[in-house]
């Protein structure tokens, strides 16, 4: 990126500063800017203040140039060296707190981090590290004797839970079975009484058939003694 016909001033060496490497987060560091790799800026301004702005956006390209990967470098680099964190806040005007940066790890994480800072930045910074994280270790170092029993815990409510779930399934067959039994009388209760109806129907109907032919014969009988 061919920037040396413009003459920067704070505010846009801070954009580009801050686009190559965000400080504010481990985060925002590991999703800034890792494909530009030059930039020429060479009409800037020679303060003091552009030079070490300057010196950092050359660093960040040069990461992004040479590193393999640069996301996790500019991290390691930058946001686990407590001196260039502090030089970067302070030049992209973000308060600077060292503890500020543990909020965004977990705990369960600090150990293999602090194992880096150690290999990476010196025994300073691990002693740093050590002050800052010591309550959050001594918490891991408690929940670690304590989670086989929660483990054991969580396995027995699994147990339970199964258990439960095979006694509401025979509780429902069960259930299942009586209401069939009820509903199998009553439709043979119900078919006993259709049989009945549909006999008695033919009763009266045998009974109508049988006064007819009476009524018939009564009837002749009386038109031969009148003739």
């Amino acid at each position: 990126l061919d920037l040396g016909g413009n003459k920067f001033k704070e505010k846009g060496l801070r954009a580009l500063l801050k686009l190559l490497n965000d400080i504010s987060s481990i985060a925002n560091t590991y999703n800034s800017n890792h494909t530009l790799t030059h930039i020429d800026l060479s009409n800037s301004s020679p303060c003091s203040k552009y030079a070490e702005m300057e010196k950092h956006i050359l660093s960040s390209l040069t990461i992004n140039r040479c590193s393999d990967a640069p996301s996790q470098k500019k991290v390691i680099e930058t946001q686990l060296n407590s001196v260039l964190r502090m030089e970067l806040c302070h030049l992209q005007g973000i308060e600077y707190s060292y503890n500020s940066i543990f909020a965004n790890i977990d705990d369960v994480f600090l150990p293999n981090i602090i194992a880096l800072v150690g290999r990476k930045h010196g025994q300073d910074e691990l002693y740093r590290m050590l002050i800052a994280t010591a309550p959050d270790l001594t918490s891991i170092i408690s929940r670690r004797a304590v989670l086989p029993e929660r483990i054991a815990e969580n396995a027995a409510q699994v147990v339970a839970l199964n258990a439960a779930h095979v006694r509401q399934v025979a509780d429902l067959k069960a259930e299942n079975l009586q209401q069939t039994a009820a509903l199998d009388v009553k439709r043979l209760e119900l078919e006993r009484e259709l049989e009945s109806i549909e006999s008695g129907q033919g009763g009266v109907h045998s009974l109508a058939d049988t006064s007819i032919a009476s009524i018939q014969r009564s009837s002749g009988k009386k038109r031969d003694r009148s003739v």
